[in-house]
């Protein structure tokens, strides 16, 4: 049964921090002492501390201007705003690719993209190539929508990624052929333009995240899916994070407004948690990481990518994790045993 999950804050759940300092680059341990029913709790993690912006910009998705001339040169979500991958170093010499390690990869085709096309997209099935994962499987089409940026993988397949890193809005469609038991795995990126930061535009802005994805064999994004966070900023104090039953921002008071982005946001720190290199395989143990999070879709969207096309999604519920302003890169799982009708 698919139910939608409160935003939890603490929920009852009995938490012991212990917090190593976190500031100047220095890792940051914190050990939960109990964990959310069915999801298991490592002894304790680190995670690592970086403070101000990134440097080494370069290009992170296919798209790096709009053509159709539809959009503006303007911040907003309907106006294009580069997807640009910077590079941070903690103080103990770790680097971060942020907000993600993009990959290269097949880029979906468009459902709706008002950047390098006209918007709707009636095309879109003549255009799908079938990416032959298992010969013998069945072929499957999925309709992804990714506030701002998704990579899908299945059974560790790389299948397609998002050509418009951040903004216009834009939705895809893939298609594929793979063998049940089928591992979903999906890279989702809330992007920033202030890298390394996790804030947007002039303003200094939060942004906000979220993902949904339905298939044609019936299955989708829901809380049935596990989902954890890599990447937390804006961040005051990164000890405010806790890792009881999964990594859980929503302690930090700056989910609202950091104080370093009104007084020095060149100050704002950042906690990062290494990418496991094996987390798209079928095989990949994802029991530590905590249930996702349905979100509303008003609550993520309004853009017409989605709302326009919202039949094609059936039931399928918009994820991420806890915290869709500070959580900026989340990874999400689902392995499907057959089809859900």
């Amino acid at each position: 049964m698919r139910t939608t999950l409160p935003i939890l804050l603490g929920c009852g759940i009995s938490l012991l921090l212990v917090v190593t300092a976190g500031s100047g680059g220095r890792p940051v341990t914190v050990t939960g002492s109990a964990q959310a029913p069915g999801v298991a709790d490592p002894a304790g993690e680190v995670g690592i501390v970086t403070t101000g912006p990134a440097t080494d910009l370069r290009p992170g998705a296919p798209l790096t201007g709009c053509t159709s001339g539809l959009v503006r040169e303007a911040q907003g979500g309907n106006n294009f705003n580069p997807a640009l991958v910077g590079f941070v170093t903690s103080a103990a010499g770790e680097r971060f690719a942020v907000p993600a390690p993009v990959h290269d990869g097949p880029a979906a085709v468009d459902l709706f993209n008002n950047c390098s096309g006209q918007g709707d997209n009636p095309d879109y099935l003549s255009q799908l190539e079938t990416v032959v994962i298992d010969p013998d499987g069945v072929e499957i089409t999925g309709f992804i929508f990714g506030d701002n940026y998704f990579e899908l993988y299945v059974n560790g397949r790389f299948v397609g990624r998002d050509p418009v890193g951040m903004t216009p809005f834009n939705s895809n469609v893939v298609r594929f052929r793979a063998s049940y038991p089928m591992t979903y795995a999906v890279m989702g990126v809330d992007w920033e333009t202030h890298n390394g930061v996790g804030m947007e535009y002039d303003s200094f802005n939060l942004g906000d995240g979220g993902l949904i994805a339905y298939f044609s064999d019936g299955n989708g994004t829901d809380g049935e899916w596990r989902a954890e966070t890599f990447y937390i900023a804006p961040l005051d104090d990164p000890s405010c994070v806790r890792t009881a039953g999964g990594r859980d921002s929503t302690f930090c008071s700056q989910a609202v407004r950091p104080t370093c982005a009104e007084n020095a946001p060149d100050r704002c720190q950042a906690l990062h948690f290494p990418v496991p290199a094996d987390w798209t395989a079928p095989a990949f143990d994802d029991a530590h990481w905590p249930p996702a999070i349905v979100w509303p879709p008003e609550r993520v969207t309004r853009q017409r990518a989605y709302t326009g096309y919202t039949r094609l999604f059936g039931d399928a519920e918009f994820i991420w994790t806890r915290n869709i302003r500070l959580d900026n890169l989340v990874l999400a799982r689902y392995t499907a045993t057959g089809p859900r009708r």
